[in-house]
């Protein structure tokens, strides 16, 4: 507390209180303006750190990428020709498989030929249409097993069933309609089956019948083709395609790549072991140099702001104990405090406290 009584003083202890306001307040607005400069060193710090960064990491990747580029083309180049070489034995494995098949069915397909003439001579010599030779002829005149009568029964069902059904969504269909399709149909359908059965099977059961036998064995060395066929192309052994120049080619071919990615990986480790080193040494002493200055004036400020921050807060304390508690708070005001300090100069008042009252009494 201060050791009299404001209240009482005179102008000079007026004075004396505006005075110590005053320095309080330019070291409040020294404190913002040393917070504002050291909120900027840090934030130019962190920019020029970040730059640093950034310069070296993108030095560092240019000069990596320089570095692989000659390697990744001679690898990408090994690559297309690896691809075309593998193109080309794939093409001659093909064509080998496709003569591998041709010789190994060819005399099952020389027996089908001689098997399908067999049939057409027999059919010739006895003038028979070669149409009786046909699946759905057999299946219906010389009927034998489930697939036949599975033929025979749906022609039966299509004039008997089928048709018959359909007319049946023919608007305005008479229902006596169906009597005249059934009565002409069905003998219709029957003469026509019964004059072509007379006609050709009759006279030459034994010769279609021994063409259908025919058939079953083109059918059987048909199954064998596609077994054989079916075999020599899942079949792993390659060796007598006569591939092994292809497949040295592409050995020498995956040889060179790994050597080039070996050659590559031993680059890059040597540019991490010293070129990457130089690079950042030589960046850092570029940059560090103004760092460490910012960081030396950033501890400089803050020692300054940390000794005015302490003072300041010893002014406030001493302004609220010993004029702020005689006064008021409402009268801790520059403008205040000169109104008081002005009418005690106009002779008014002779203390503080008459002058509070004069400016009570005016306002």
């Amino acid at each position: 507390m201060a050791e009299q009584n404001i209240l009482a003083g005179d102008i000079t202890v007026l004075e004396q209180v505006i005075s110590d306001f005053r320095e309080h307040n330019e070291k409040k607005d020294r404190m913002d303006k040393l917070v504002q400069t050291m909120h900027d060193l840090g934030k130019n710090i962190d920019v020029t750190e970040r730059e640093m960064k950034d310069e070296i990491d993108a030095r560092i990747k240019a000069s990596t990428a320089s570095i692989c580029e000659g390697y990744d083309k001679s690898i990408a180049a090994d690559n297309v020709k690896l691809k075309d070489v593998q193109s080309d034995r794939e093409k001659a494995k093909m064509a080998g498989v496709k003569e591998r098949i041709e010789n190994e069915t060819a005399f099952l397909k020389k027996e089908n030929i001689d098997l399908k003439d067999q049939i057409k001579s027999a059919f010739k010599l006895e003038q028979i249409p070669m149409f009786c030779s046909r699946k759905f002829y057999l299946a219906l005149f010389g009927t034998k097993g489930v697939s036949d009568a599975v033929i025979y029964l749906a022609v039966l069902l299509l004039f008997f069933t089928a048709i018959p059904l359909a007319l049946y969504f023919i608007p305005s269909f008479p229902a006596w309609g169906y009597i005249v399709y059934y009565s002409v149909m069905a003998p219709l359908v029957f003469s026509v089956y019964k004059w072509i059965y007379a006609k050709t099977y009759v006279p030459h059961a034994e010769t279609i019948q021994a063409a259908r036998r025919t058939k079953v064995k083109i059918r059987v060395n048909c199954k064998t083709i596609k077994k054989i066929e079916k075999g020599i192309r899942t079949d792993k052994n390659e060796e007598m395609y006569g591939l092994e120049g292809y497949d040295y080619t592409i050995n020498a071919i995956h040889d060179d790549i790994s050597r080039i990615e070996d050659e590559k990986a031993k680059a890059l480790d040597e540019f991490e072991k010293t070129v990457k080193p130089d690079i950042i040494s030589e960046i850092e002493g570029r940059k560090l140099g103004q760092i460490e200055l910012m960081k030396s004036e950033l501890a400089k400020k803050q020692e300054e702001a940390a000794a005015l921050d302490e003072l300041t807060k010893r002014q406030r304390i001493y302004i609220s104990a010993n004029y702020e508690a005689y006064l008021g708070k409402e009268f801790m005001n520059a403008d205040k405090l000169q109104e008081l300090h002005d009418i005690m100069k106009s002779g008014v008042a002779d203390t503080v406290a008459q002058a509070l009252a004069a400016y009570k009494d005016k306002h």
